[in-house]
């Protein structure tokens, strides 16, 4: 007996019932990966509150701050959605007469900006870009937002949408 190998009707079948699997799996996993995303986008948020907890320690920094910038809006890094970030935080919006706390912030995160990797549900509301946005509490402590058309804050305490 000659052994032909698959019938057509058999290789449909195996096709069509993959093709189901795919579709049952495919929502799963997306949700997956954007929890992923939306997880490193936290721990990005941590690491650069870190960073300016840590240049806040160093003193002339933090007289720095306290003169020029009246414990405002501290400090801004612009990120693209793209996935690149600036290098220098302050740079765009101006906040350069800080030059010891930008040197220690930078210092810290290694002279790069996080990049954010959620941009999924975002509409482009930074002309083309979502930033980092680090200010203070009315303690003093830093507070990490990530700025879009919606404000997320993920550092110290995540935004319930974010989670």
């Amino acid at each position: 007996m000659k052994n032909k190998g698959f019938s057509l009707v058999e290789l449909i079948i195996v096709i069509a019932i993959m093709a189901i699997l795919a579709a049952a799996i495919a929502p799963a996993l997306i949700r997956y990966i954007d929890k992923s995303r939306r997880g490193d986008d936290v721990q990005a948020a941590a690491t650069i509150n870190t960073a300016v907890q840590s240049a806040l320690a160093n003193e002339d920094a933090y007289d720095e701050i306290a003169t020029k910038m009246g414990g405002s809006v501290l400090i801004t890094a612009n990120a693209h959605p793209a996935g690149t970030a600036t290098a220098t935080f302050g740079a765009a919006t101006g906040i350069t007469n800080i030059p010891s706390f930008l040197a220690d912030v930078n210092s810290n995160l290694g002279n790069e900006a996080p990049k954010i990797k959620y941009t999924k549900n975002f509409t482009n509301g930074y002309n083309g870009s979502y930033a980092w946005n680090v200010s203070t509490n009315p303690a003093g402590k830093p507070v990490v937002v990530l700025r879009t058309n919606t404000n997320y804050e993920l550092q110290p305490d995540i935004d319930a949408c974010y989670k």
